[in-house]
């Protein structure tokens, strides 16, 4: 009754859902080739671009991220640190997560000496030369799939709002004038809600910019940063949102959505700013919206990551500290020496980190030909300059000549001297040298004064920041703000700063499925998320965990779960074998007894359930048929990761109640100890109160006596459809121990229905050679719509006293 209610109440649902009728109507076709099932898996990647592992564990703690919080405490999610890479930058972090190169550019504005000319990883030209490159050694992840507000595509089918693929088309393409009336009228309330937040943000930002000016800030910044805000927290998020929700009805194997408005503003007024915490109310509130609609899509399996690509250091302006911008003082440092014949390249006009929306409307209104000659594709006629390139707290100087080893030291030590920059490298023939204000000498003996002793990452920083003093464009110079006992510099007008090697701006964090990694397993970065991500694509499975302490004998503890699995199709109407698996490997359970199970049915796509569960957890399966029709069985099953060394099917007694009856029966298994056999028996008992009793009685009085020896241990689970109240319950408590009352301090959870349990039909008992040390109803996660009952769980713990007792009482 409650499966068919919510098919049709679904069903419904899905016709009135904006997100499917653009599927249908807008973007119709699927994302791939293969033929889509709710077990196809699919993928989901969320970045909140700029977040620190400390802001976000600032942000929990003050429950700006309510969401996210509930998904590490209830859902089965788990928290780990996610190391950038170096440079520390979005450009740098994607193309090893999209393309799998680690620092494919020296820093997020450098020089390019082939081309001499200077680049940025916001003028699209520039971007599209490295995908390029990127593109001809490997295969894009998101090959197949979408993304949505990046630097790189990743080699996604669509990506607007994409720097590499800035047009206009990408975003509507598909809409005729006919279908973009329809579209407004059905998006009614959305469009209504993204024009009251952005009225609501426009309020903050006028009484923002007031206060700014008030500051004596620079007026007109303040004024372009009103509009920046609006794009980048309201307009932009709330279109990734929308394209998100129709490539998940249509069943895209992959997606990848970034948003931008808590790095924004952090770069404007500090990470740690109330501005910038504001901003992830709104993107938790979208991450919500967009993780609900993954887990009702019919389409796919979605796994779900959400991800930080690296953090902000909350910083002051290099030109605030030292009186000048860093143009300048290089200037100074090379006025002198052997090579003050060369002047500095006057530089472009500043560029604040927050153009980043600028950029990226100029790319949206087709504007990209106006500044075909611009700075990011602007050649250098004059070669016998000196160049800088430093956007951020790190940056590069490129010599039209390299003087000698002396003079390179000479040089180093005065732009650590004189201009005040604190952290200078460069090449020495295959050695890197650090100078910095405590000493010089090479990078891998400096690294903890460089870098600080306390960094959480410092051998891999350490390599990182070699790789790129040895990058193709990487200057002769790198400069680095990052100082490890005081605040960070940036090069650039800022108050937050990433792209360097500091011990946050490295320091993002990623939270996926707690199934897809294990405890001992700290951290990652892009280059393991690729992997992780990889291996789903092609649809290599982790090893469960119920395999994964495979061993030819039983231990003294082990674990049992019962689970009526309701076929696998969930409250949810999903037919889903994925997720009942997923359910029971979370409990690593040694033994499973599964009810309700289907074997080549018509109804459940002729799978054969119970193998297709144990293959995915590994573990051994046993099944018993209950009931046959002209396609299929229907019954029970046993999984054990321990050798069966024998199985046995017993039929339960019928008493026709007004013509009509199901056969029942118990399916019981034994496995090998140390210490001897242990049975389990699983049942699965008639919803008549009477059949349920004469069942029961013959379970207690003829089944248990006369085919399990009173020495050896016998645990009886199964869906009893018996409450605690019961006569059949109490019946079979004067024979064996409830498990979960001699266990648990309180009385036993409800395990019916699912979604929302009143009362408990399931059940595991135990003979007293076996000590309960744990018992329990899962509810968390999936697990209140992946069934239409809960899992139970009880951990034993073998008594070879109790069973000596029994044999010596038998011989006796």
């Amino acid at each position: 009754m409650f499966t068919e209610f919510g098919r049709k109440w679904r069903s419904l649902r899905r016709t009135l859902s904006p997100g499917e009728w653009a599927a249908r109507h807008i973007r119709p076709e699927s994302g791939d080739d293969h033929e889509l099932n709710v077990n196809t898996p699919g993928i989901l990647m969320i970045q909140i671009d700029g977040l620190s592992y400390r802001q976000l564990q600032r942000a929990l703690a003050k429950k700006r991220l309510p969401f996210l919080s509930r998904l590490l405490r209830q859902d089965h999610f788990v928290l780990k640190e996610f190391y950038s890479g170096l440079p520390s930058a979005t450009p740098a972090v994607q193309a090893e997560l999209f393309f799998g190169e680690k620092s494919v550019v020296p820093a997020f504005m450098y020089y390019d000496r082939s081309g001499q000319q200077e680049k940025t990883m916001f003028d699209p030209r520039a971007v599209d030369d490295v995908a390029r490159t990127l593109e001809k050694r490997s295969n894009g992840l998101l090959r197949g799939g979408s993304s949505y507000a990046n630097i790189f595509s990743g080699g996604a089918d669509e990506a607007p709002f994409c720097i590499q693929s800035m047009q206009l088309r990408s975003i509507f393409r598909g809409f005729s004038i006919h279908t973009i009336l329809w579209f407004v009228a059905v998006n009614l309330g959305k469009i209504a809600r993204i024009i009251g937040l952005s009225a609501l943000e426009t309020g903050l930002a006028i009484s923002d910019f007031c206060v700014g000016v008030y500051r004596r800030r620079n007026p007109f910044k303040e004024l372009k940063f009103i509009f920046s805000r609006i794009g980048v927290c309201i307009v932009l998020r709330e279109l990734v949102r929308l394209h998100v929700k129709i490539d998940i009805a249509r069943g895209l194997p992959i997606i990848h959505a970034n948003f931008i408005g808590y790095d924004e503003h952090a770069h404007r007024r500090g990470p740690g700013s109330a501005f910038a915490l504001w901003t992830l109310k709104g993107i938790d509130g979208t991450i919500r919206d967009l993780v609900h609609t993954a887990r009702r899509s019919e389409k796919r399996d979605y796994r779900i990551f959400i991800y930080s690509d690296h953090g902000q250091e909350a910083c002051l302006a290099y030109e605030r500290k030292a009186g000048r911008t860093i143009h300048q003082a290089v200037a100074a440092v090379f006025r002198h020496g052997p090579l003050q014949r060369f002047d500095v390249a006057e530089p472009e006009p500043a560029i604040i980190p927050h153009i980043s929306l600028q950029q990226r409307s100029s790319g949206l209104l087709r504007r990209l030909a106006e500044q075909a000659d611009g700075a990011g594709k602007r050649q250098d006629p004059n070669t016998d300059r000196i160049h800088l390139a430093a956007m951020g707290p790190l940056g590069h100087v490129y010599l039209p000549e390299r003087p000698d080893a002396s003079a390179m030291q000479y040089y180093a030590d005065e732009l650590v001297k004189t201009a005040a920059v604190p952290l200078v490298l460069y090449r020495r023939g295959d050695r890197i040298i650090c100078v910095a204000p405590a000493g010089s000498g090479e990078l891998a003996t400096m690294a903890p004064q460089a870098f600080g002793q306390e960094h959480p990452f410092l051998a891999e920083v350490t390599r990182d920041m070699e790789t790129i003093c040895r990058h193709e464009n990487s200057g002769d110079f790198i400069i680095s703000g990052w100082r490890p006992d005081h605040r960070s510099l940036s090069f650039a007008a800022e108050n937050g700063s990433h792209g360097g090697p500091g011990s946050t701006e490295t320091k993002g964090f990623l939270i996926l499925p707690d199934t897809l990694t294990s405890e001992e397993q700290l951290s990652f970065r892009p280059l393991d998320l690729r992997h992780v991500v990889s291996d789903i694509r092609n649809q290599r499975l982790p090893v469960p965990l119920s395999a994964a302490r495979a061993a030819n004998e039983a231990p003294e503890i082990f674990t049992v779960l019962s689970y009526n699995i309701h076929h696998c199709r969930g409250l949810d109407g999903k037919l889903f074998p994925t997720r009942i698996a997923r359910v029971i490997d979370r409990q690593a359970p040694d033994l499973v007894a599964l009810q309700e199970v289907d074997k080549n049915m018509r109804r459940t796509d002729h799978l054969d359930q119970a193998a297709e569960i144990g293959q995915l957890l590994g573990m051994e399966h046993r099944f018993l048929p209950l009931l046959r029709d002209q396609t299929g069985e229907y019954g029970l099953a046993v999984l054990s990761r321990f050798p069966l060394t024998a199985t046995h099917y017993t039929p339960l007694p019928q008493l026709p109640v007004n013509g009509r009856t199901e056969p029942r029966g118990i399916i019981r298994v034994t496995i090998a100890t140390r210490h001897g056999p242990v049975h389990l028996c699983n049942t699965h008992l008639s919803i008549n109160r009477k059949e349920r009793l004469a069942q029961m009685r013959y379970l207690v009085d003829q089944y248990l006596p006369g085919e399990i020896p009173a020495s050896d241990p016998v645990i009886v689970c199964g869906d009893l459809n018996a409450s605690l109240l019961s006569p059949a319950y109490r019946l079979l408590s004067t024979k064996l121990l409830d498990a979960h009352r001699v266990s648990a301090t309180e009385s036993p959870k409800p395990t019916f229905i699912a979604s929302y349990p009143l009362v408990r039909l399931d059940h595991i008992f135990a003979s007293r050679h076996l000590a309960p040390v744990k018992g329990q109803v899962i509810r968390e996660g999936e697990c209140s719509f992946a069934s239409d009952h809960l899992p139970v769980v009880s951990t034993f713990l073998y008594d070879p006293v109790q069973s000596d007792g029994h044999r010596r009482n038998n011989h006796g």
